[in-house]
């Protein structure tokens, strides 16, 4: 039987879907939902043992591609919705650090940057937890940016294996135990290489419901089925 994971990473796919079929409109109230979703999963999930939750907020195409429309709607519901997390009573009941990890500095506005920082910079002292956002993030690009940084200092005696790690964005996480992506049961994938430097060994879970429907008892399940795989690791 598995052990409880530590390390969990959720792709929240599904929220535009889920947003057409209830008649919803712009990104705020879907935003608002989004977070009350997180807020929830979160405590769940801290609850049953994890201690670091990772969630994949926005690939670098969501926010390269999108409209300037679009991107003033997103960033706005991205501002005030971390501060909305970053002051919930579970950041201090589960000690929480908050990180925000990706390219977001080179393609959010001032005012988000701001507000991102804010929020890693308040949280900064806490750290029995580690909640991640991944925003403006692919794993690809991740891998190309480590690649460049070793090549740029060339002279190292660490192992090729940890010299990629300590150089990519993701490599103080611990390697994922489970990758959770809602929306996706009739089409099972990853995307953009999510993680690929932490996934080595990682369990993979694909429920039938949008980001929107994902409960905490439905987390719940996730956990029994992963606690009842055998995992043989190559044995």
């Amino acid at each position: 039987m598995a052990q409880t994971p530590l390390h969990v990473a959720i792709i929240p796919d599904g929220n535009r879907r889920w947003a057409k079929q209830h008649g919803i409109s712009g990104y705020s109230k879907l935003y608002d939902l989004a977070i009350q979703n997180l807020i929830d999963i979160a405590e769940r999930a801290f609850d049953l043992g994890v201690t670091h939750l990772t969630l994949w907020g926005s690939s670098h195409a969501n926010l390269s591609a999108r409209s300037s429309s679009f991107l003033k709607g997103l960033e706005k519901a991205f501002r005030d919705n971390i501060h909305r997390f970053a002051e919930h009573p579970i950041i201090e009941t589960y000690d929480i650090h908050i990180s925000i990890i990706g390219e977001w500095r080179n393609s959010l506005s001032q005012s988000t940057v701001r507000a991102f920082e804010e929020v890693m910079h308040k949280t900064a002292h806490r750290k029995t937890r580690e909640l991640t956002l991944l925003i403006d993030y692919s794993g690809n690009r991740e891998r190309t940016a480590a690649l460049q940084s070793i090549l740029a200092h060339p002279t190292s005696n660490m192992p090729v294996e940890q010299r990629l790690r300590a150089h990519s964005w993701t490599g103080h996480l611990p390697d994922v135990d489970l990758v959770i992506r809602t929306g996706s049961w009739q089409d099972p994938h990853n995307s953009a290489g999510f993680l690929s430097l932490l996934v080595d060994e990682a369990q993979l879970s694909f429920p039938a419901v949008f980001w929107p429907d994902f409960t905490p008892e439905q987390l719940n399940k996730v956990f029994d089925d992963f606690h009842s795989r055998q995992r043989r690791l190559g044995k």
